[in-house]
């Protein structure tokens, strides 16, 4: 039977390259996302399930969750993606675009493993995969909010390695540097993404990971290498 994996933020991006991967090597991967018209659209073009779930509301995270188990059992694995970019000076953010980072970042990203955890410890095997970011391993100007979303995961995704790895639970981190990706652009910030990998190039990573079912990889980055040109 094919290990069913949660992956959210999946509509576009890294998500959705995951999605792609994550069939072509043998899971069954559940597609979730924000907009129920593309989850709809996506699912039926990816052939997978499809859910629509934003990971930024508490509440639909604790009513869709058992949902998904209902419908589909036990879950294997749970790849964290959904996120959302923040730049500028600091002072110049609104605070509801402060809160919105924290809680998809941060807040959803927690919710959903606290959500799932549990019944991978119950079985004594899982994975759960936190797409993290560059942005958690060194500090720059101008992406002090999104940065702090990003730090405070991974020291939850190192804790919790630490934590879960006895019990047959790996919970790694992904830290990718530039992806060809919409996240930029949906923020209203211009990017050179000629110089970035692709979603496809980042899922083969992550899918690596997962696969790798010995071994607990802690920080995983990488980036294309014309980022160093």
């Amino acid at each position: 039977m094919s290990k069913t994996i949660i992956v959210t933020g999946a509509t576009s991006g890294l998500g959705l390259a995951l999605i792609g991967a994550l069939k072509a090597a043998g899971y069954a991967p559940i597609l979730t996302g924000r907009s129920a018209e593309k989850v709809r659209a996506l699912s039926a073009e990816m052939g997978v399930p499809g859910v629509t779930l934003d990971v930024s509301d508490p509440g639909a995270i604790q009513r869709v969750v058992p949902e998904i188990l209902a419908a589909h059992g036990p879950v294997h694995g749970l790849i964290n993606n959904a996120g959302i970019w923040l730049e500028g000076d600091f002072e110049t953010h609104r605070p509801e675009e402060i809160r919105s980072v924290i809680d998809t970042n941060t807040t959803g990203t927690i919710l959903m493993t606290h959500a799932l955890l549990p019944g991978m410890l119950a079985r004594g095997t899982g994975v759960v995969v936190n797409t993290v970011s560059t942005g958690a391993l060194y500090c720059r100007k101008l992406i002090s909010v999104y940065a702090a979303s990003k730090w405070a995961i991974r020291g939850f995704t190192g804790c919790l390695e630490v934590e879960c790895a006895p019990k047959g639970v790996r919970v790694m981190g992904f830290y990718p540097g530039k992806i060809d990706t919409q996240m930029y652009e949906s923020a209203g910030i211009e990017r050179d993404l000629e110089v970035a990998m692709s979603p496809e190039e980042a899922a083969k990573m992550v899918v690596f990971m997962i696969d790798q079912k010995d071994m607990v990889w802690s920080q995983v980055s990488g980036r294309s290498i014309r980022d160093y040109q």
